[in-house]
């Protein structure tokens, strides 16, 4: 029986606690493209693993095979669950602290259904395509540590 490599472990339990972050708490993965490739690498990782434990998927063309499976099946699953990416319309706010962190306001067209959805939230930016998202309330904001800037970016190419 061949070991299993401990980097299809990590790969794992990396891939899986972000997918678990962005699920259950207050990260967010702004990007599908990011959000299917942890997807991706968390479900194939998985099955390599029981498929090695169970002494299956022993030869590269089985675990090729595998890989395309698992490929369709999360491109599926992508495509009937993902509601939109929010984008920003509007920088509202930046902290004088941490440029890092704003107030945006930002819309998401869901695709299944007409219209937008709102929503006016705190980001703070962790990488490119990962962000912490809270909801806030603007009217009682501490303007003290808040710039207004009301920066239009229109990310969804809106007239």
């Amino acid at each position: 029986m061949k070991k299993l490599n401990p980097s299809i472990a990590v790969i794992f339990v990396i891939s899986i606690s972000i997918i678990l972050l962005n699920s259950y708490t207050l990260f967010h993965i702004n990007d599908y493209r990011v959000h299917f490739f942890f997807l991706f690498f968390a479900a194939s990782s998985l099955v390599i693993i029981i498929g090695q434990f169970f002494k299956k998927l022993q030869t590269i063309g089985s675990i090729i095979s595998a890989f395309i499976i698992i490929l369709i099946l999360c491109g599926l699953k992508a495509f009937f669950t993902w509601g939109g990416d929010w984008k920003t319309q509007i920088i509202l706010y930046k902290n004088i602290d941490n440029p890092a962190k704003t107030i945006n306001y930002q819309l998401r067209g869901d695709r299944f259904a007409f219209g937008y959805k709102k929503r006016v939230v705190g980001i703070y930016y962790l990488a490119p395509f990962m962000e912490w998202t809270t909801d806030i309330d603007t009217l009682h904001l501490d303007k003290t540590k808040w710039t207004k800037l009301n920066l239009n970016l229109n990310e969804m190419k809106l007239k």
